[in-house]
């Protein structure tokens, strides 16, 4: 056949053919076997010639044929395990390699000399040079391109390994060296092209009658599948030439590289060139990139305009990026990475935004190789027509501030900018000067260009009925149908434009990135964003695929250089670019993602003011809290919802970003710093949705703030900060230990949500013995004593805007609004020592204020907490802050407090929890050595002993409460409690042991008992204290 495919007979069964192929292949090969067995060469090569013959199609596709052509080279393996036992054959390897040549048709002569000459090549007879030669000139003899690539891929398959390479036992024998090795496998690649050139050339369909163009179409696209599938035949050639021993960096900068170059040159098929450009940057090593980036990129930029050469610097700049990431490699200091590679994207970039208007005729200059100025493109177009007003508002559209330019593009620091003035002479190849025109004299030129015009933002629309008027000469019926048809085809090419824009983004979105982790240079980063820029001038950013990929590129900087990412040259112009109020909100959130992720913290207030400018809008953004239509939930009370809810919430996901965000750009030493950035913070979300989600944060690190100012060493001349007499008292009773942890077991089932106060809560009273310096100022500062006056202004404001702000939202969370108030109680106690340390410091009602935060709490806890086990649990957290951590309040104020607290566990639900809050409530009047009153003790066991009574008549399971009552007892008996006699302790001992000798007695209780007898049992042997207490010791045996 003439062709290399016929595509009019698409109904052939390509199927079936191959399995007729395949059956005589299996034939011929066991003839081919037993001719082996019986140690006949002639049978031999006569079957496997019969069974190569089945090469010679052209019916099957590559697929098909690739198929085919696997089966029979695993059978030919056979045969060259036959040829090269010379004890078998018995013949001369220069006498089978003559007879070969002999074959009638010449697919199997060729096949069958390869294997021959691959066997005479290891006997060393003569130079495996010659040979190598020899075969590759034979192979010529084949020109149809799919039979003529798989017979040279089989010539490289079959003679990779007797190549004479550096260091191989081909060439110590004589036969060649790297040159001849190199030669031998850049003739095949050479003539591979050229075959594959070809298949393409080969394509010629005529419409048969019946047949539209979409057939034609669509059969012109099956075979440029079929084309691209034989890519790995040509491949194969490059994959030997990069395994090369002798192929070092030297050998590649000054034969391999240029020898490619020269023969890619004269294939002008753009498909094949970029398979050959992405394959030479994957298969060769990376130092060779490296040294030879300046060539390598003078390539591409020449070669045929309608490369795709995007794809290929982004398989290079990832390889680059990923080598010197994993070997940690030095950039060699004479090779200039950012330069080569700015230098060729600036001239990519002006390619990339010309071939949109250049495939419509617009005008579009490029850089010139002195100026190198480029107009930008709404300059162009107002340009073609001759109105400077409306030129002067398509640049203004696009953020500049000149009429005669747009964008400024520095290359070696020469500025570039667009001009009318273009010489001929100074344009790159392929583009050409279109000479002006009259925009009124053509109107289709009028029309097109104000498409370009709106599509880039630079003008308006005609009218609905100047597009009318153009269809005015068609049909009525058919003007539709035409407008529609020109529609569809605009839109496909912008589809067009639009892919190829995203490429050139990705292009640079990998080049910073190879940037950054080279040089991890804000300086140097910092002139990248100057390409970004000029895309985003130029396109149409209300496209989601484009504002995406710049949003890719806006956030790199921050994953590696944080906040610190904004001092990039033309960052803050790219970030104002994104307009629309999705694409700006995700571009806020990925940013602070970045953020988060960077190791590079550094934080500085300037850069941080910056950045919640820009991102300010997410905080105020208007978001709709998701419920049911069906459901009339949303109409109840503001406090009742769960703002912590994932499900119920929009916003909670965002706001968890926010919190982490809000962690990073806080977490610097200096206080001023800290402190500015927290009021910053907040200034930007108080009238927002996120202020309930983002106050507690904002709470909790002010208080950690004033835990840091708590903490600070004094200075000179002030008084030595010293504790006060210790208040609390150390407990040694592991009674109490177990008598709190039945209680917690007891009530599980409680609100544990932001339990972890009580962790942070849990070690305050050490952290003052922790004393920390004021970092940079030494005792004799004179400025001392006024930073430590300027602290302490900021405490006053930090505890007015906590208390101020916990008021707002405390109807909208309770709970932790609670413990807010809580912790701060604790922190403005453990102040008060610092204030106390320095004499010149002063701070009025600061009594007064612990005083509030701690009455706060119990008023939240009466209007807005209602289920009972949630108001149980903040009895047990605040009984816990007043008898651990308050010292400041003066005795009636902490007896007022006290007092309402007992009142509101007496008033529980359920009487065991009376009995537990009661039980637990004691312990303020008991362990705090300053507020401490044994009467106070002795009212709440009486009062835990009545509602125990009353507990057990409805329910016999709270007989618990009594061992939990003797356990407690006989802690503040062993504390020397006078009001706490020996006949409680009996009592208590008799009911429990009467439930203990039950058998219908729970386990547990048994448990618990015999442990608390054996404790008093104990203390009766090892002391005094317990040796009025009578024990029956029974129950121990």
């Amino acid at each position: 056949m003439n062709s290399y495919r016929d595509l009019a007979n698409t109904t052939l069964d390509q199927k079936k053919f191959l399995d007729e192929c395949i059956f005589i292949v299996k034939e011929q090969s066991f003839y081919m076997k037993q001719a082996v067995e019986n140690g006949s060469l002639r049978d031999t090569l006569k079957h496997a010639s019969n069974m190569l013959c089945e090469l010679r199609t052209s019916q099957l596709s590559p697929k098909y044929y690739y198929e085919l052509y696997m089966l029979i080279f695993n059978e030919l393996q056979h045969l060259d395990t036959f040829i090269s036992d010379k004890k078998k054959h018995k013949k001369r390897f220069i006498d089978i390699y003559e007879s070969v040549q002999h074959a009638g048709n010449i697919i199997p002569r060729l096949y069958l000399l390869i294997i021959v000459g691959r066997n005479y090549i290891k006997n060393k007879d003569i130079k495996a040079k010659y040979i190598l030669k020899d075969m590759t000139e034979l192979c010529k003899g084949i020109q149809h391109p799919l039979r003529g690539l798989f017979l040279r891929y089989f010539l490289i398959q079959m003679c990779k390994d007797r190549i004479p390479d550096t260091g191989s036992e081909y060439e110590e024998a004589g036969g060649g060296n790297i040159d001849d090795a190199f030669e031998f496998l850049l003739s095949n690649f050479y003539e591979s092209i050229k075959l594959w050139s070809r298949m393409s050339d080969k394509v010629h369909i005529k419409l048969a009658p019946g047949q539209d163009e979409q057939v034609m179409h669509n059969n012109r696209n099956k075979v440029l599948r079929e084309k691209m599938d034989v890519k790995m035949l040509v491949g194969s050639n490059l994959v030997r030439m990069s395994q090369l021993e002798g192929m070092t960096r030297q050998y590649y900068i000054e034969k391999c590289l240029p020898k490619l170059l020269q023969n890619l040159s004269t294939i002008n098929d753009s498909l094949i060139q970029q398979y050959i450009f992405e394959s030479i940057v994957q298969v060769f090593s990376d130092e060779c990139h490296i040294y030879t980036l300046d060539i390598l990129l003078n390539a591409i930029l020449k070669t045929n305009s309608s490369l795709d050469f995007k794809g290929i610097l982004i398989t290079l700049l990832k390889r680059l990026r990923f080598f010197i990431e994993s070997n940690k490699y030095e950039v060699p200091k004479e090779v200039d990475i950012f330069s080569l590679f700015y230098e060729h994207l600036v001239l990519y970039v002006n390619r990339t935004l010309d071939s949109y208007e250049r495939a419509k005729g617009s005008y579009r200059s490029s850089f010139q190789q002195e100026g190198q100025t480029f107009p930008a493109r709404d300059t162009v177009v107002e340009y073609y027509k001759g109105e400077e007003e409306k030129k002067k508002k398509a640049v203004s559209t696009c953020g500049t501030t000149t009429t005669t330019s747009t964008n400024v593009i520095t290359t070696n620091n020469v500025t570039t900018m667009g001009t009318h003035h273009i010489n001929e002479n100074d344009l790159v190849p392929n583009c050409k000067i279109v000479k002006s025109v009259d925009a009124k004299s053509n109107p289709a030129e009028e029309k097109r260009t104000m498409k370009e015009a709106s599509y880039y933002g630079g003008a308006t629309h005609q009218g609905n009925n100047n597009k009318a008027s153009n269809y005015g000469n068609l049909p009525r019926g058919t003007q539709g149908c035409y407008s529609n048809e020109k529609n569809n085809q605009e839109n496909d090419e912008d589809d067009e434009f639009v892919e190829d824009i995203v490429k050139m983004l990705q292009v640079i979105y990998e080049f910073i990135f190879l940037c950054i982790r080279i040089y991890d240079d804000v300086i140097t980063i910092s002139k990248l964003f100057d390409l970004p820029y000029t895309i985003a001038c130029n396109v149409n950013l209300n496209n989601d695929v484009l504002c995406e990929q710049i949003i890719n590129i806006i956030v790199l900087p921050f994953n590696y250089l944080g906040i610190s990412a904004l001092k990039g040259k033309n960052m803050q112009a790219l970030l104002r670019s994104i307009t629309s109020q999705k694409h700006k909100k995700k571009l806020s959130l990925d940013i602070i993602d970045a953020i988060i992720d960077c190791k590079n913290k550094a934080i500085v207030y300037k850069d941080v003011e910056e950045i919640l400018n820009y991102i300010s809008p997410i905080f105020n953004e208007d978001v709709k809290r998701k419920t049911d239509p069906t459901d009339n939930s949303h109409q109840r009370e503001t406090h009742q919802a769960d703002f912590f809810n994932l499900e119920n919430s929009t916003i909670t996901y965002a706001a968890k970003k926010m919190c982490k965000f809000f962690h990073i750009i806080t977490n610097t030493h200096d206080i001023d710093e800290r402190y500015n950035i927290c009021i910053l913070f907040y200034k930007h979300i108080e009238n927002g949705p996120y202020l309930v989600h983002l106050l507690p944060t904002i709470v909790f690190t002010m208080l950690d703030l004033v835990m840091t100012i708590t903490n600070l060493a004094p200075s000179s001349g002030t008084k030595t900060l010293s504790q006060h007499d210790e208040p609390f008292e150390k407990k040694e009773h592991p009674d109490e230990e177990l008598n709190d942890e039945h209680i917690r077991d007891e009530h599980t089932h409680g609100e544990n949500t932001y339990d972890d106060l009580n962790l942070l809560s849990s070690n305050l009273g050490d952290r003052t013995t922790h004393i920390g310096v004021f970092p940079g100022n030494r005792a004799d500062d004179p400025y001392l004593e006024d930073k430590i006056k300027q602290y302490n202004i900021y405490v006053k404001n930090i505890l007015k805007f906590i208390h101020t702000n916990l008021l707002c939202v405390s109807s909208q969370i309770p709970m932790l609004a609670l413990k807010l108030f809580l912790y701060s109680a604790v922190v403005v106690n453990n102040y008060d020592r610092f204030v106390q340390a320095h004499e010149f410091l002063s701070f009025e009602n600061l009594e007064a204020i612990c005083y509030e935060f701690i009455t706060q709490p119990l008023i939240i806890y009466e209007e807005d907490i209602n289920i009972s086990s949630q108001q149980y649990n903040c009895i047990i957290w605040i009984t816990g802050i007043l008898c651990s951590h308050i010292t400041l309040l003066q005795n009636e104020n902490y007896e007022n407090i006290a007092l309402k607290l007992t009142q509101h566990a007496n008033k529980l639900l359920k009487k065991k929890d009376q009995c537990l809050g009661i039980l637990a409530c004691s312990h303020i009047y008991w362990e705090n050595k300053k507020y401490r009153n044994s009467a106070k003790v002795l009212e709440c066991l009486q009062k835990c002993i009545r509602n125990a009574e009353i507990a057990v008549q409805s329910n016999n399971d709270n007989v618990v409460l009594f061992l939990f009552l003797l356990q407690k007892y006989v802690y503040y008996y062993e504390a020397q409690n006078i009001e706490v006699t020996e006949d409680s302790v009996h009592y208590l001992l008799h009911i429990c042991q009467e439930e203990y000798s039950r058998e219908s007695c729970d386990a547990n209780f048994k448990k618990e008992f015999l442990q608390t007898v054996k404790y008093i049992h104990d203390k009766k042997n090892s002391s005094n204290a317990f040796a009025k207490i009578g024990l029956d010791v029974s129950v121990l045996r």
